[in-house]
């Protein structure tokens, strides 16, 4: 007996131990998830069949090269770069790409039951992240509320609670189980859409629209056989998001809506007697009010510099000027910008204006309504001053004119796979863009990141590798994947998933995971 059959036996647990790992890492440890990938490289180097049987069975499947052209692509991109140092980066960040298909495809897929304790440590450890970063929330324990996750990006992290509501759902209506069992599904789907609610994410929640859309759509047209049951289907997905639209349509009129103003009544002097300065042209608007109205710049120099360590003429701790975030704040609170506006002002309001929140309601009420707020006022300040500094919005609307630039410069194959950074710093001074340089970023769209990088010749090879997989059977179409599959696509849009570890690490496992690990998912009936 050779020490490959000695070890056969410990294969299976040793295989299971490496993928729970993973599952457990990718909302709790980035270290993990290297020495993770590490793991299951040696259990599948030396345990099992051989290393040319395991490869064998990898080359003759079609759908495994297909999935791991996207690496393949990065590789090609080497031989016209001239940025290696940053090429080899890249190759690393992305090393996931390619192994973890090379280690799924290649051996036999897994037990059912397997795969569920996989998921299972998936969905706990993802909970255990999320009452770690609302325990940072009840503590105030953060600047920006999307500082709540502790481990990896909020975006990152926000797509892993999108995919672990699909996989919960898929469990409460597949598997028969106890009513307590139903019932802790319930309560958790109710919780993990809350801490989704919280992080402000606009790709967490178009994740979340996209998972509900997928869900309607694979019931109706995969399951219901009844007519008018898919004419039910059809009608809320139209419904749907022409609700969607006009709250937002309302909420945003409703933002942007300003009194009219008679500056003739309003006080001329504060309760000290000094001078107010009224502007509604030069200041901004604030949760629907002037800034500029009851501007009393010597008042609140005073009664700030009295109660904070941070002088009024500088800056907050996140470098944005003081005396703007705390003109915003007061505003957003109705106070007026004077010694008693000041003083009305509690102690955690002083510290929310070092840290650099300008909005009372962004810390006080976060979510969907905070999260439009501070976005609109981004892009006002955009449209008036052509600043797009500091604001996610517009700085993306930047991001995406450098890389048009850029894909207009290099359309067939593009700039190559380390030469992205030189690229765009380039670009940008060639588009003459106001972004200041700690600004100027890529492209924070994964479809551009790549055009990009390989051209338009590069973007349809990496459309086909996500969708070519998903398409070519219908043993791959189990709910699960399609669900991952639209969470995927979809927050390829506003962030390029795959440039940072741990989105990398995210897609290629679970893609690798509901392609080639099993042939059995149940669907949702």
């Amino acid at each position: 007996m050779n020490w490959r059959e000695k070890t056969r036996h410990y294969e299976p647990a040793a295989w299971f131990l490496g993928l729970a790992m993973m599952a457990a890492s990718l909302t709790l440890s980035p270290f993990m998830m290297s020495v993770s990938q590490f793991f299951l490289l040696a259990v599948w180097l030396f345990m099992g069949d051989p290393v040319r049987d395991k490869l064998h069975r990898f080359f003759h499947n079609p759908i495994a090269i297909v999935v791991i052209s996207i690496y393949l692509l990065h590789l090609i991109g080497l031989a016209y770069t001239e940025n290696y140092g940053n090429a080899l980066n890249d190759l690393r960040v992305k090393l996931p790409l390619i192994t973890f298909p090379l280690l799924l495809a290649s051996v036999k897929p897994l037990e059912q039951r397997t795969l569920d304790l996989v998921l299972l440590v998936y969905v706990l450890a993802v909970l255990v992240a999320t009452v770690i970063s609302f325990s940072a929330y009840l503590r105030h324990d953060y600047d920006d509320i999307r500082d709540i996750s502790r481990f990896i990006s909020h975006i990152r992290f926000c797509l892993n609670i999108v995919l672990v509501m699909g996989i919960i759902g898929y469990y409460l209506f597949t598997r028969r189980g106890h009513w307590l069992e139903k019932g802790v599904q319930v309560v958790l789907l109710a919780w993990f859409a809350w801490q989704l609610y919280l992080f402000e994410s606009i790709s967490g929640y178009l994740a979340f629209l996209g998972l509900v859309a997928a869900t309607v759509v694979f019931l109706f047209f995969r399951k219901v056989k009844s007519r008018g049951w898919r004419w039910a289907g059809i009608m809320v997905l139209i419904a749907a998001p022409l609700a969607a639209g006009l709250w937002l349509h309302h909420t945003v009129s409703q933002m942007l809506r300003v009194e009219p103003v008679a500056l003739d009544t309003l006080d001329r002097k504060t309760a000290l007697g000094n001078d107010y300065w009224h502007d509604t042209v030069c200041f901004p608007v604030e949760n629907g009010q002037y800034v500029g109205l009851y501007f009393c710049r010597p008042e609140m120099r005073d009664a700030w510099n009295r109660r904070s360590a941070l002088a009024y003429d500088g800056t907050t701790h996140n470098g944005e000027n003081l005396e703007a975030t705390l003109a915003r704040y007061l505003t957003s609170k109705g106070l007026r910008k004077d010694a008693e506006g000041v003083a009305a002002l509690s102690e955690q309001d002083i510290h929310n204006v070092e840290q650099g929140v300008a909005n009372y309601v962004s810390w006080s009420h976060p979510g969907v309504y905070a999260r439009l707020a501070s976005t609109l006022f981004e892009y006002s300040q955009y449209r008036r001053l052509n600043n797009p500094n500091g604001g996610s919005l517009s700085q993306r609307i930047e991001y995406t004119r450098a890389s048009l630039y850029l894909i207009r410069q290099h359309p067939l194959f593009g700039v190559g796979t380390g030469d992205l950074a030189d690229a765009y710093r380039n670009a940008y001074d060639e588009i003459h863009s106001p972004l200041e340089p700690q600004y100027r970023h890529r492209a924070h769209n994964q479809y551009l990141a790549i055009t990009v990088a390989f051209g338009l010749i590069g973007l349809v090879v990496f459309g086909l590798a996500l969708l070519l997989p998903y398409l070519t059977g219908r043993r791959h179409r189990s709910y699960l994947y399609t669900v991952f599959l639209v969470i995927a696509l979809l927050s390829m849009l506003p962030e390029d998933t795959l440039e940072t570890q741990a989105g990398a690490s995210w897609f290629a496992f679970f893609n690798s995971l509901f392609i080639f690990a099993s042939n059995k998912w149940k669907d949702p009936s």
